[in-house]
């Protein structure tokens, strides 16, 4: 377990600061594909009168979003369950425990 230097009244287990990384590598995958989706449409479509064809991403771009979206969600709703942070809820500190989850996860 992991503390604080912000005395919390909940420790943050390993298991919780290890589904934060999932929630955060996740969260690369998005944006990562999404610029490289917007890189590979500006260069395809550099002119000024193709602004549309340049935002307008066609069905496997999108599929593959909404698949690495889903990923995201999950890791969230994985995260969000744990019961450290259920608890933190019922004790309404979750966000100084989010707060600490963070820099623990970039540590």
């Amino acid at each position: 377990m992991i503390t604080t230097t912000t005395p919390l009244p909940l420790a943050l287990p390993a298991d919780l600061i290890a589904l934060q990384h999932a929630l955060l590598a996740a969260d690369r995958v998005v944006g990562d594909f999404a610029l490289a989706v917007r890189d590979r449409r500006r260069a395809a479509f550099p002119e000024p009168h193709q602004a549309v064809q340049r935002c307008t991403w066609n069905g496997a771009e999108q599929a593959e979003f909404d698949a690495r979206w889903a990923a995201y969600e999950q890791a969230g709703a994985a995260l969000r369950a744990h019961p450290v942070l259920v608890r933190a809820r019922v004790l309404g500190i979750e966000p100084r425990v989010l707060q600490a989850l963070r820099r623990a996860a970039l540590n």
